[in-house]
């Protein structure tokens, strides 16, 4: 009897064997330009959805007091204010917008450029550049404590209807939409962050302590809460980003190692993801005890070596991802079947494995390629 998708997933991730390889792409930005959902797709593909929920927190601190005015919390922010000042520049092309926050402990302001329109070939979006960080200082600190939510206005757990309303056609995995990394690149810029890591590492590893602690309240606030898979995204710190080997387990691993343990102390599984280069950390990577690793991205954009990963890390972590979306966009049929096939093959053997794809399928992906994805992994998505 065939398995649902809910249990094809959990079977891989309980290290049982499910009666095929799940299929679960990453598909937002194709779900976004169909303007369908993962189960309306679902009734056009056979495939076993991961969906993602945010659990109710702001993306960045410039988005948190817009986000508690409209959930009806004025004035939560202990006396902070914001002022928004919107500045064009002639032939610019862009938006310059300045988002200044009013503390107790003084003013903390942040500059973002947005495109007035997007001339793109790859992506969904115009980019939004960092002009100003938010957080420039060691004095910026306490101002920034002020812009972070308290626990007594976290949000209520309205992901568990997403649970309920995916049922057995797909799995959810929640997202605490700030990560760690999120909130310091966003709060520093790149290039200041990797910069402080010679120029003031104490300052840098204060600021990560800081975020860290603030990240866990949340953690735990959204297991409490009854979520059981969390998708925990690092691609901020991945070593793509500039990060060195040694930086990362200096300044991140035993993060991670520490979310693991939060995680599985309310017996629930976390899920990593990087989108980058992965390889020299693998191992590391694989002894924090998380339970699943995404994207497992190969070369060019990547590192992974399918054959190699399977070595370092399977048995010890679910493994998910690697057909290559890139390719999948720009490439052939035949290029999307011959790399999906690989993987069934290879990263399949002996369990442990999900059918997904480097990143997510891209808007204006070929039809035909992903058909040869889907068909491709139902053909050779099959345990011998």
């Amino acid at each position: 009897m065939a398995m649902t998708s809910k249990e094809r997933h959990m079977a891989v991730l309980e290290g049982r064997m499910p009666d095929r390889i799940p299929i679960a792409p990453r598909m937002w930005a194709w779900l976004l330009e169909q303007g369908k959902t993962h189960l309306e797709i679902k009734k056009e593909i056979d495939y076993d959805p991961i969906i993602w929920t945010d659990c109710g927190f702001p993306y960045h601190f410039s988005e948190t007091y817009e986000h508690m005015e409209k959930a009806g919390k004025s004035g939560y922010l202990r006396n902070v204010s914001l002022e928004i000042k919107n500045e064009k520049k002639a032939g610019d092309g862009k938006t310059y917008v300045q988002r200044i926050f009013h503390t107790p402990a003084g003013m903390l302001r942040e500059i973002m450029a947005v495109p007035d329109r997007s001339d793109r070939a790859y992506g969904i979006m115009p980019n939004p550049h960092l002009v100003e960080p938010l957080i420039k200082d060691r004095s910026d600190m306490e101002k920034a404590r002020y812009l972070m939510i308290e626990r007594k206005h976290f949000p209520e757990p309205h992901f568990l209807k997403t649970v309920e309303e995916v049922g057995e056609e797909g799995i959810v995995h929640h997202r605490i939409c700030a990560g760690v990394d999120d909130m310091l690149v966003n709060s520093l810029g790149l290039v200041n962050a990797l910069m402080l890591y010679y120029d003031d590492r104490e300052l840098l590893v204060d600021i990560l302590d800081m975020f860290h602690s603030y990240y866990k309240e949340q953690l735990v606030h959204t297991l409490e809460n009854g979520a059981r898979i969390i998708f925990e995204a690092w691609f901020n710190s991945s070593l793509s980003a500039g990060w060195s080997p040694s930086m990362y387990r200096e300044l991140f691993l035993e993060r991670i190692r520490e979310d693991v343990k939060i995680v599985h102390s309310y017996g629930g599984y976390l899920h990593f993801y990087d989108d980058g280069k992965i390889m020299p950390v693998a191992g590391d990577l694989a002894g924090t005890g998380m339970d699943m690793i995404t994207t497992l991205c190969p070369p060019p954009a990547g590192d992974v070596d399918a054959e190699e990963i399977k070595k370092i890390m399977g048995g010890r972590v679910v493994l998910s991802g690697y057909v290559d979306c890139v390719k999948m966009r720009y490439g052939t049929p035949d290029e999307t079947a011959g790399q999906t096939r690989h993987a069934c093959e290879v990263l399949g053997k002996g369990g442990g494995y999900i059918l997904g794809t480097s990143d997510s399928i891209r808007d204006g992906t070929p039809v035909e390629n992903i058909r040869a994805f889907f068909e491709t992994g139902l053909k050779y998505g099959k345990y011998r």
